[in-house]
């Protein structure tokens, strides 16, 4: 199973950038980067972090694919 993320798409709504982001929740903008593209998945600590900053809820940000 794959996880897919949306945290650019709610990021680029708010006017966030990846540094600004980062900082907010103990992060580095790279480590953002990655995982908007994909590269990388967060930890559940990292997860949690985006979701109470943007407020929105952990499931709306990252779903859990199932493999075909």
């Amino acid at each position: 199973m794959a996880v897919s993320n949306t945290l650019r798409q709610v990021r680029t709504e708010r006017n966030i950038c990846q540094e600004d982001l980062a900082i907010a929740i103990g992060s580095c903008g790279r480590t953002i980067g990655r995982i908007e593209r994909g590269e990388r998945n967060a930890s559940l600590e990292l997860a949690l972090r985006l979701s109470k900053y943007l407020d929105v809820a952990v499931e709306e940000l990252f779903v859990l694919e199932e493999e075909k």
